[in-house]
């Protein structure tokens, strides 16, 4: 049964002594060239589930293991990881981590590697649906073969009447130990996390349609031969490719 913290009624610690405890982070990272405002809000939503899971530990149960996506090694060298891809959960694995709760291997490089590689394929235009279905395929195997993998580890790893926090971007696809409470840990920060993000895309989308069409109207009605259907930007230089918009997840 899934507890989400914040928005429905929590049980009572009487109702889960004894049960294995999974406590569900949604896993939102630093990203390269997001624009003022995302880290301020990244910096709070990770504060706002370090309190939460807090509060968890008091009625629940503290914190014994600990499994974060993208992280393949225990201890200290997973500790390390962590400061690389996930920095702002760093302090709150750390401090948790030197109160008794072990940092477990979790992920799987060579499958998280093959999803990687085969979602990019999939984003290279392709002409043949043969090929796009063969894609699909070997993605979909390769995050099937993950999540089988991660939720035996969690299985196996979670004793009785221990606590653990998962952080995983989507945690859709793992499955929970059997008899475990699940609790979603999701504060208001991840909504005003994510509303601003789409507003930020919002207004950056109607500025360049704003562009464009102030571009439209400057060019005149001649088009060099050779160049129909090329778009160009305020300029005159050739569009690149792609919005230029920032999306979470985007470099």
């Amino acid at each position: 049964m899934a507890e989400e913290l914040g928005r429905i009624n929590k049980p009572d610690a009487s109702s889960v002594v004894g049960k294995r405890k999974v406590y569900v982070v949604t896993m939102v990272s630093p990203l390269p060239g997001a624009p003022e405002g995302y880290t301020t809000r990244l910096k709070n939503y990770w504060e706002a589930v370090d309190a939460n899971v807090g509060q968890l530990e008091a009625r629940a149960g503290m914190v014994n293991r600990i499994f974060h996506e993208a992280v393949s090694v225990s201890g200290d060298l997973g500790l390390t990881l962590v400061s690389q891809v996930n920095q702002p959960a760093w302090s709150m694995i750390k401090s948790r981590m030197e109160s008794g709760a072990s940092l477990e291997a979790f992920d799987n490089d060579d499958l998280f590697s093959q999803i990687v590689d085969w979602s990019r394929c999939a984003q290279v235009g392709l002409t043949s649906q043969a090929v796009a279905d063969v894609i699909q395929e070997k993605y979909t195997e390769a995050a099937q073969a993950r999540y089988e993998q991660m939720s035996k580890i969690l299985d196996e790893k979670l004793g009785d009447s221990e606590s653990a926090i998962l952080i995983m971007s989507s945690a859709q696809g793992i499955t929970m130990p059997e008899g475990a409470e699940q609790f979603n840990v999701m504060p208001p920060e991840l909504d005003e996390l994510a509303r601003w993000t789409r507003e930020m895309n919002e207004k950056m989308m109607a500025q360049a349609q704003a562009q464009q069409q102030a571009a439209a109207a400057g060019a005149g009605p001649s088009v060099e031969p050779g160049h129909e259907g090329h778009s160009h930007g305020p300029a005159g230089e050739p569009d690149e490719g792609g919005s230029g918009l920032w999306t979470p997840g985007s470099s």
